[in-house]
């Protein structure tokens, strides 16, 4: 098999000579390959007087597909998952691969009636508290763009994407160097894996919460769940927005500790703004155009994240009388904005104690405040950019960008709901990043508060084979616990954790 690297494709040639090209290159007739596949592709817009797409492929005059393994536990074990975000069900599908008896509680619904209660929230105002962005099969990424980026070099992330695809992605996701499933598509893939779950005998059980744990002797002995049951391993894979959880494991020892993490607001920009600041005014298609930002003229390191071309910003509380904002993506980013997070870091001195559950309440805090600034109703708060980094008072909003949040955005001086320090790295960040992508800071472009869950505020101290530090049957895992930061980071932690637990149920002489 060879691998061909840098192969340049214009944009209006689609991918149609990409093949005979990657052969010419590799000295072979294109009848003769047997095995073809795109390896990655990304769009190099450097100059935009010659933007080309990049491959890397690989090819043989053999077939060269291999049947994926995966390992098998020798012994019986039962297995409790609770959460069914990336973490957890990758977890619960790992597991039950390996044969292990596993069950996969969520407190929220299924992602198809999740996706009902969703909808309502964001037409009514009527928030259901254990059926929202946050919380439901899935994850919170399910409903923010299923954006599958990582910047990680791990074995793992290839083989989360290729079950992605394996579930129903794109193949696309496999080699874009920044995949994508989009909020519309990816409720599908997760649908699957749940009924693959269930076909290799787990259990999955909707609307449970993990209520209480017991830890006697360094160990697990009790779960309290609706739908009772004995398990000799547990895997935690709540997501960072599961407070009460975090509270109930403080209140029973398990170790954990503060963790920075960052605020901010959405930024809305015209997606044509953005499409020509990265590339020009091309004669030819391209995918709707992103960035990724990170700005140091402050004391605070600023940056965007999870950014969402031609997307929407979406309601994301999980918490009666907050408000909190997220954006959204579907598969066609089509919209007509552009948004994205735009977040200065908190520091752990920031809190207002040495609580591990001290961020926690920094968030509550801040989302509550913004409920009030919005006016209630889980309207939004929110001003231009020109207001923003001027510190004035407000103006009218509305004039070159239409807010797309869709319970209402009401004028607000959103320098005022943040901690100095925040809001002032914010600003500059603003004014710096436009150095790099010219109408960055747009007078008229719009702000909307607040953003507050972007990562966990505390992480659940894990020790030797992945364990609790506390319990060494308790498996702390994903983005909720302070271990990863996105759907495949999170997912592939699931893996890694399911394969200590696989390892434990293994004969030594198989191990």
């Amino acid at each position: 098999m060879q691998k061909i690297s840098n192969i340049k494709i214009h944009p209006s040639e689609g991918e149609n000579g990409l093949k005979a090209k990657a052969a010419r290159l590799a000295r072979m007739r294109c009848e003769d390959i047997k095995y073809f596949r795109i390896v990655k592709k990304s769009l190099d817009a450097r100059d935009k007087r010659d933007i080309k797409w990049i491959y890397t492929v690989e090819l043989s005059d053999r077939d060269e597909r291999v049947e994926r393994e995966f390992m098998r536990a020798d012994k019986s074990g039962r297995v409790l998952v609770v959460g069914a975000g990336p973490a957890g069900l990758f977890a619960a599908l790992y597991l039950a691969r390996a044969g292990l008896k596993v069950t996969l509680v969520e407190r929220g619904k299924s992602v198809e009636d999740r996706a009902k209660d969703v909808a309502s929230f964001s037409i009514s105002g009527r928030l259901n508290t254990e059926s929202n962005i946050q919380f439901g099969e899935g994850g919170a990424g399910t409903f923010s763009d299923g954006k599958l980026n990582t910047q990680v070099n791990n074995p793992l992330i290839t083989r989360v994407l290729r079950d992605f695809v394996e579930f129903g992605a794109p193949e696309e996701v496999e080699y874009l160097s920044k995949p994508h499933v989009g909020s519309d598509r990816l409720p599908a893939v997760v649908s699957a894996m749940r009924r693959e779950i269930i076909s290799l005998g787990g259990e999955v059980r909707f609307n449970e919460r993990l209520k209480d744990i017991t830890v006697k002797d360094g160990k697990v002995v009790r779960v309290a769940l609706d739908g009772g049951g004995e398990f000799d391993e547990v895997v935690l894979a709540v997501g960072h927005s599961a407070r009460d959880t975090f509270e109930m494991l403080h209140r029973r020892g398990v170790a954990m500790e503060q963790k920075a993490f960052a605020v901010g607001f959405r930024i809305e920009h015209p997606q044509q703004l953005i499409n020509r600041a990265q590339y020009g005014n091309p004669p030819f298609a391209l995918p709707t155009a992103d960035y990724k930002l990170v700005s140091h003229a402050a004391d605070r390191s600023a940056f965007t994240f999870c950014m969402c071309p031609g997307g929407f910003v979406v309601p994301a509380t999980s918490e009666e009388g907050g408000v909190v904002t997220n954006g959204m993506s579907n598969y066609l980013r089509d919209g007509e904005n552009a948004n994205s997070a735009i977040i200065a870091e908190v520091r752990t001195e920031d809190f207002a104690s040495e609580s591990p559950l001290a961020g926690v309440e920094f968030q509550r805090r801040l989302e509550r405040e913004a409920f009030v600034a919005g006016g209630g109703g889980y309207a939004a708060p929110g001003c231009t950019v020109g207001d923003f980094v001027r510190k004035r008072g407000f103006s009218s909003l509305g004039g070159l960008v239409r807010p797309t949040y869709p319970l209402g955005v009401n004028p607000y001086p959103l320098h005022t709901l943040l901690p100095d320090g925040v809001s002032d790295a914010i600003s500059l960040a603003i004014l710096d990043m436009d150095k790099r992508l010219k109408g960055f800071a747009e007078g008229e472009a719009v702000l909307t508060g607040v953003e507050s869950r972007t990562s966990s505020p505390l992480r659940i101290i894990r020790g030797e084979g992945f364990a609790s530090v506390s319990a060494s049957n308790l498996y702390p895992c994903g983005e909720g616990a302070g271990y990863a930061g996105g759907i495949t980071s999170a997912a592939a932690d699931g893996i890694r954790v399911a394969e200590a637990i696989i390892k434990k149920y293994k004969s030594v002489d198989n191990a």
